[in-house]
This record gives structure tokens, sequence and C-alpha cells, in this order.
């Protein structure tokens, strides 16, 4: 954290119209509620679909791609043709058929849900010269770039998406290869031809074509060492090879691996106390597959939303998520529940189970995995998530989608019907990868993704993103290695010491020639309860080279802009260093990312200048271990979403790896900061006192601070009084619908519109910082009253306030 100050912020959140359900969750309340499970063994029907009718596009940031797929399920196999059209700012029409069936499949032990074993570790850390406050000061000023409306009619001629890229301003401007060679190269002009008089150096020289004579000399290498397998690699690098906006580059997962071994506060994920934690009591109910009430992992999870703000839908009164839960005895046994609520019930033990969403007699052969759901018209929700046949022993994706008719009856929910079961995409072979595709490769190597669709409302159209991998347009394979724009080092140098590190490596290699994650998008054609595919976009996000696996994305929009959240692991990259010493100074490598653009299909660029949002604290193998985090907005009085979110996740990892018992189960939840620059920050404090918090609400409870054996107590409406320094109090006002956090020493407010009103006291704010540097991670305390009265009250009087009502008196003393 950059600076620490008083802050006090009313920023708004949903309004909470249910009360809250009473008792506690026990073993006789929840086989009551089973009784009321579905128990008959109804196998969801299949159904062939058909037409995936690509239409025009003819709005000007918009891509023309048109998508075919054929997905045979007598085969399990999957097999894709597309046409991508228009390169011209008129898109032309293309139009294709696309014939799907759902195939039965057997789920193999590499499931998605699985978190990666950490290999053991070398502890070494790639060495790069790239200064990262440089790239973050670069960032920044490139996020005040926007996408031009007139294009020069060179610019015309090509993808109108691919023309935003280049106005946006982001990394493809900020890391030309072409343009750093030239620069470099000149100014090691001189001293590289020294070398020449050298016979191994001449020798090694002569070996190298005309663009590998011009890298080899703008990264200044001892010729004379140079190895055969390095002079073939400088000969295969394209000098074309500048990198699109929303590419994750080697050197960002590099930087990302520094922030977790530093700990860096600004991202680490809060520490929680694992005496506090318990399994999810609403996840002892009866099994998908055999029928049998028993306690069951609890795991990627995600609520039936608004997908305009994507913030929880009030559904007569409740909450309800879905989530993927399983016998932790069987790492194969991977199916979707409904779980719900009151609407604003914190309670953990309030929750009840609906059962399983597509029945019992489920099998491992024929799975569901994560995604998404939003309320129809007419009440039904509608669900879409990864239909996963794994019958030929590897996992075979589809996006698909089900409306689900739910019941309601003396405060039991159940799933009453089940229509319109289909998959949606299969992937086009072009843009994105398809499982015919995954086949003719190295299939142990290479990692297929096509999952967690999400939903999202943008001016009255329907969209989804996705995870995939990148299909033929930009494919994996060897010449991503040779492809410096995937780099993104501070020089050439440091460009090709990280290729020469992969090539001489024949692991990262073989991860780095099919590391091709991508979050891809598409939009929706047909009715809200019957959707097609109208329209498959490029990806928003491309990580070639890099990584592998990018999953779960999640995208709100702040203030006009679109915030795209996604999960990773280090551990799915190329980079075996980076990840190795994070595993070696953490005991786990998972992370969410973050991006930011000004237009919802393309231009988007890294939160934090890296991408990085949070990072691991905890062992993956302790019993407060996260993953599969998800950003729910925190809305404004205004009901659109501020610049605050709420991140959900689970805790531990499946099969009792934190000891028989610990069953994988939700966590607390934690409140993470967007600021307009493009930086996040984790909200220290912000942890809530119950596990799986998905809506704040006025009764809410932040826990006390677990830094170790140490335990400090947060202030907020019900806990007691601390007298840390550089202490921060959450409070949510119900009533006003605002979130305040108040930040220790300083003279900054922001009341309850989402624009700031700065009064910082510079010297203040300096010492802060200093501050908090000295105390490591930011310790919580406050004896303020929670009273808000910010919305009561004009601007000019906050800051009276702030120093008479909101400050710690110790820390005034």
């Amino acid at each position: 954290m950059k600076k620490k100050t008083i802050t006090a912020i009313a920023l708004g959140a949903a309004a909470v119209t249910a009360g809250m359900a009473t008792g506690n969750a026990s073993a006789n309340n929840v086989s009551t509620n089973n009784s009321q499970i579905e128990t008959s063994a109804k196998k969801a029907t299949s159904q062939n679909q058909t037409k995936a009718s690509l239409e025009s596009e003819a709005k000007s940031d918009s891509v023309a791609t048109a998508t075919a797929s054929k997905a045979s399920s007598a085969a399990a196999k999957s097999s894709a043709t597309a046409n991508s059209t228009s390169a011209e700012s008129n898109s032309q029409v293309a139009n294709s058929q696309s014939t799907m069936s759902n195939a039965t499949s057997e789920a193999s032990t590499g499931s998605m849900s699985t978190r990666g074993a950490a290999s053991s570790s070398n502890g070494a850390t790639s060495n790069h010269s790239s200064s990262k406050s440089s790239k973050n000061e670069s960032s920044a000023s490139s996020a005040k770039a926007s996408s031009t409306a007139s294009q020069s009619s060179n610019e015309a001629a090509v993808n109108p998406e691919t023309a935003g890229f280049q106005a946006y301003g982001t990394q493809a401007n900020e890391h030309n290869i072409p343009a750093m060679v030239k620069k470099e190269a000149a100014q090691n002009k001189e001293k590289f031809e020294q070398q020449l008089v050298n016979p191994d150096a001449r020798a090694a020289y002569d070996k190298l074509n005309a663009n590998a004579k011009e890298i080899a000399q703008a990264a200044n290498i001892d010729l004379a060492k140079l190895t055969h397998q390095e002079i073939d690699a400088l000969n295969s690098v394209k000098m074309d090879s500048t990198p699109e906006s929303g590419t994750v580059t080697y050197t960002d997962y590099a930087d990302i691996a520094k922030d977790m071994i530093n700990r860096n506060p600004q991202y680490a994920i809060p520490q929680f106390d694992p005496s506090t934690i318990k399994n999810f009591p609403a996840a002892t109910t009866a099994d998908a597959e055999t029928g049998k009430v028993e306690p069951l992992d609890i795991w990627d999870s995600w609520p039936v939303m608004n997908a305009n703000t994507g913030a929880v839908t009030n559904w007569n009164g409740y909450q309800l998520i879905f989530g993927m839960a399983g016998n932790p005895a069987n790492n194969r046994d991977n199916h979707l529940y409904l779980f719900y609520t009151k609407y604003g019930d914190e309670n953990f033990n309030d929750w009840k189970c609906a059962g399983p969403v597509f029945g019992f007699g489920q099998n491992s052969v024929h799975q569901r995995w994560s995604g998404s759901a939003c309320v129809n018209s007419d009440g039904t929700i509608q669900l879409y998530y990864t239909d996963v046949d794994t019958s030929t022993g590897h996992n075979d994706q589809r996006i698909a989608t089900v409306t689900l008719t739910l019941g309601l009856n003396n405060g039991q929910i159940s799933i009453v019907d089940r229509q319109n079961e289909k998959i949606l995409f299969a992937g086009d072979g072009k843009l994105y990868q398809t499982f015919a595709q995954f086949e003719q490769g190295n299939m142990n190597v290479d990692n297929f993704c096509l999952r967690d669709p999400h939903i999202f409302v943008d001016n009255g159209q329907r969209y989804l993103l996705f995870e995939g991998s990148t299909g033929s347009d930009n494919y994996q394979g060897m010449d991503q290695i040779y492809n410096l724009g995937n780099y993104g080092g501070a020089t050439i140098a440091d460009d090709v010491n990280d290729m020469f590190q992969i090539i001489n490596n024949s692991d990262m290699t073989a991860r780095g020639s099919y590391a091709n994650a991508a979050i891809g998008i598409l939009r929706l054609g047909g009715t809200e309860k019957n959707p097609t595919v109208a329209h498959v976009y490029a990806p928003l996000v491309q990580a070639p080279l890099a990584t592998d696996e990018i999953e779960r994305p999640d995208i709100i929009k702040i203030n006009g802009k679109y915030y795209l959240f996604d999960d990773a692991r280090l551990n799915r990259g190329t980079n075996d260093p980076s990840w190795q010493a994070a595993d070696k100074a953490v005991g786990d490598n998972v992370i969410m990312l973050g991006f930011v653009s000004d237009h919802l299909t393309y231009g988007y660029k890294p939160l934090n200048g890296t991408g990085v949002v949070l990072t691991a604290t905890a062992n993956a193998n302790s019993r407060t271990a996260t993953y599969a985090y998800y950003a729910v907005p925190i809305l404004g009085k205004d009901g659109q979403p501020t610049n605050y979110v709420l991140i959900t996740d689970y805790m531990t990892n499946r099969n009792w790896v934190a000891g028989k018992g610990n069953d994988a189960t939700w966590g607390p939840s934690f409140i993470v900061e967007i600021m307009p620059d493009g930086t996040t920050r984790v909200v220290p404090g912000s942890v809530t006192k119950e596990q799986g918090v998905w809506v704040l609400d006025g009764d809410t409870e932040f826990a006390p601070v677990y830094n170790g054996s140490a335990v400090k107590v947060v202030s907020n409406k019900k806990n007691g009084v601390n007298g840390q320094k550089n202490a921060e109090k959450i409070y949510y006002d119900a009533q006003k619908r605002n979130l305040v956090v108040s930040r220790a020493n300083a003279n900054e407010v922001q009341a309850d519109t989402v624009q700031s009103v700065r009064m910082a006291n510079k010297a203040n704010a300096t010492k802060n910082a200093k501050n908090t540097s000295a105390n490591g991670l930011p310790q919580t305390g406050e004896t303020a009253s929670n009273k808000t009265v910010w919305g009561m009250i004009s601007m000019a009087m906050a800051s009276i306030l702030a120093a008479f009502g909101f400050a710690d008196k110790k820390r005034r003393g």
C-alpha cells in the first residue's frame, strides 16, 4: 500500500429485503431437507442442437468472425471449421451451421477442479532487469488513452478489433519489438562489433541471418558463447512480433511471483484463522451419484446474479448459489448443486441444499463444471455451465446451458424442471481451439480448456465470457517461443535471455510451446431461455507462451469501464524458476488476475501493470488455502457497482489434503478496492467473520485480523476496540446502503458517490507510507463510532467529522 490515509468512503450496496433465517444446520435438519430433494434417478436427455448462425457485425468495434463446429457423441470428438470474415469497416455476413450433441464421459484424475500439485523447487528465480515501477507508470499512462473513432485508410483495412488494440495504447505500443530492436542495436553497435575480431564470435555471427544479427546486437550477446541451439533460436525469431492488447507476458508471471514471494500487502490474500474454519453444513447432502447423504466437498461456486451488474439477485427473498461438489474420497465425483438461504442472511449454518442440479443417478463419465446463472423474465433460472465428456480419458469441455424451474414451498427450494439443455459452443478452430485440435497434439503436455461461461448483459445485448485456448489464428507451438512479443521484458536482452532460458530447459520448452490460454467472448442470439451463438469475438485476454490456463472469468462494469477478473496458478505457466520459488516461499502459487478496458470486446490491459490482483499466502495443503476467487460487486445507492468488490472463495483443496475430515468449504470473503488509475489493493481488516458471505448486510461482522499467532481485533458494528496503527475500519450501513472504509492518519474523504473529494495532506501521506513499510502487513483496529452520517452532511464537514468522530484517539494522540 503506497499511502495510509483516514478515508471515510460511503459507497452503496444492494438493499437487504429479507429477514435472517433461524436455526443451525444439524444432521437432523439436513436429513429433513434431503427428504425433499429429488430422489428419482432421472437422467438428463441430451438434445442435439443446431444452428450457431453467425450474423454480420456492422459495428465498428466488433469482429466479424463466423464459427462452425461439430461434436459427435459417438466418437466423443469435436471438429470445427470456421470462416473468418471482414477485415473491412463494414463486416461481411458469414453464416454457418453448427451441430453439436452431449457426449457421456468419464472424469480423469486431472480434473480442472483439482489444485496442481507443487513440484520440488530449486528456489531459483528468473533474472529480469525489468523495472516494475517503470512498467506500472507506463501502464497507468496508457490507461488514459482511448480508442479513436477515426481510422486512416490503412487502419480501416485491418480487423476493427485489432485497430482498437493499437489505438487503445496498451502493451502493443509499450513493447514494440521492431522499434526496440532497432533502438537498442544502434546503442550497442560499437561494443558489439568489437567482438568480431574473435574467431569464435565471428563464426557464430556468420551463422546468423540478417534479423538474428540485429537482435543479437540489440541484446549485446556474447557471440563466442552461443550454442547451436541458441543460434537456431535467434534465426527463428520474427521481427514483427508485437503483442496485442490483453497479452499476458512471461515477465508478467515472473513479476507476480516476486510479489507473492515478498508478500506484497497490496495483493496478498488475507490470512485466515484456521481455528474458526468449519465444513459447510449444507454440503452434507445426498450425493448426485450414490444418493447417499454424506459430507461433500464444495469448491467453485457462483451466484444467480443480475447479469447487468453482476450483483447477487434477490430471488423471492432468497440468495441462490450454484457450486461444484463431490465426495472427498472420489476426485471424479464432480457435479453441480444448488444452495440457498434468505437474502442477506450471513449465518453459515442457515444455508440449505436444493439438491443436485441434474438430478440423481449421475456418473463420473459425464460431468458438469463451473459457469454462471441469471434470472429470466418469467422467474426461471438460466444456467450456463461446462459440459464435460471424459470418455476418452481427457476432459472434452463444451459451453452449455439449461433452463431451471424452481419451486418454493414453506421455505424449501427445489428444482422442479429442466428444459432446453444443450451445448452452445465447442470451439471454432480458428479463434478458439477445439478438442479435435487438442487430440492432434501432445495431450499429456497440452491443457485443453473450454469452460466457465460467464453471462453478462451490456446495453441490452447478452454475452458469454469463457475460458478457452487460442485457435489457429494465434496457435500454440514453437513459434510462440520465438515471438519476443510474448516475453514483455524491459529490454531486448531481457527477452532474449528468457528465450534462451526456455529453450535450454526441456520442461519449459514443452510448456511454452503448448501454452495458449485465453479468455474468450461470444454474443448470444435466440431467446433468453433458448440462446444461440450469434457472434464469436477474438480473445479478450491471451497468454501464448506464458501460461496454458486462466480460468473462471468474471466481468463488472464500473463507471463506464469493464473490469475483467480471472483465476490462475503460476505452475500452469512456463516459467519454472518463478513458480517453484513461489512454492518454496509460500507453499502455493494461486493468483487472481485483473484487466480493464473502455470497450467490452477489446482493448484490455492488465491492472497493476502485470495483471496481479491477489497472491497466495497460505500453503496449498493448509486448512486455510483458498482458490476459485469470484468478485461480487458492491452496489451504490444508484444500484450500480462501486469501486469495491467482495471476493468470495473456497477453502482447502479436495480429498482431505488438510487432514481427514477437513472438507473443502467456502472460505470467508474479503474486499478489494479498485482505483481509477488501474491499480487495486486488498482492504486490510475486510475479512468477514462468517464464511460464505455473498451479500454485505447491515449486520455484517468483520473478523479479527489473523497474522500468524497474533490476532488483532477489527472495530466494526459488533467488534471491540483495538489501537493498532495504520488500521482500517470497514462498516456497511444497510439503511443508507453505504460501505464505509476509514483509513488512519490522513485527510482523504470519499462520500456516498463514487467520486473522491481529495483533501490529502502530503506530509501525512508520506509519513504513513513509511509506517506501512515499517509495520509490514497492515494491522487493523479502530475505536471509532460506527454511526454513518456522511449521507446527511455536506462534503465541507466531512474532514471535521473524520477528525473528531472517525479517528482513533490513540492514533490522533
